[in-house]
């Protein structure tokens, strides 16, 4: 897995400027691992659709066109930050541009020239908050104590969707959302259109 030269990494507010138009409108912590509060409150983060949508929490993603069609389905389950390989797990964001930015990030060599952005709307009272996790939640490679933290998750059903933080973009936060859990079919109003990748994101220098 590749990630941009942190020196050309766009900001949120750039991605969001470029993406505007887009759119019409668990298992105990280790003993050993020093924690961390989550976000800066308990709250989930809010987003600008928030007050379009009461009640919902607004979340994105940007596919390929190999997902395009259920974005938001059960797939793949490959391991990630916050979920070990094989445990149900879909990673969304809050925003358009976070979306982008996790694509670009995780994306096997170049980006492409285009991709697809998803939007859904998930019931507000069925988005916990993961509130204590490892102090290593941020490195790489992926640490098997935080992978546990999403694994309990899921595996318990706690919640359809988990906000966890980004380590992307920093004050930011992510969604996991368990394709496989009983209340899924509340995820409402997905929407997908296609957007085009700016050459200067596709141009990024990549290790």
């Amino acid at each position: 897995m590749h990630t941009p030269h942190p020196s050309v990494i766009p900001t949120d507010k750039e991605l969001d400027n470029a993406l505007k138009h887009t759119f019409p409108a668990s298992d105990p912590v280790s003993a050993t691992a020093q924690l961390t509060a989550t976000p800066t409150s308990d709250s989930l983060g809010a987003t600008e659709h928030s007050v379009e949508h009461p009640g919902v929490v607004t979340v994105y993603r940007v596919v390929d066109e190999d997902q395009k069609d259920k974005p938001f389905g059960a797939g793949p389950t490959a391991a990630g930050r916050w979920t070990s390989e094989g445990t149900p797990a879909i990673y969304a964001s809050l925003s358009p541009a976070a979306a982008l930015l996790e694509f670009l990030a995780h994306s096997a060599g170049a980006p492409p020239e285009s991709a697809y952005l998803a939007k859904a709307h998930l019931p507000r009272g069925r988005v916990t908050v993961v509130q204590a996790y490892p102090s290593t939640w941020r490195d790489r490679p992926y640490h098997a104590d935080v992978q546990r933290v999403g694994d309990a998750w899921s595996s318990e059903h706690q919640s359809l969707a988990a906000q966890v933080p980004s380590a992307l973009s920093e004050e930011s936060c992510n969604i996991l959302i368990n394709p496989e859990h009983v209340d899924a079919p509340l995820i409402q109003g997905v929407h997908v259109i296609r957007i085009d990748i700016d050459e200067r994101l596709r141009n990024t220098t990549r290790h």
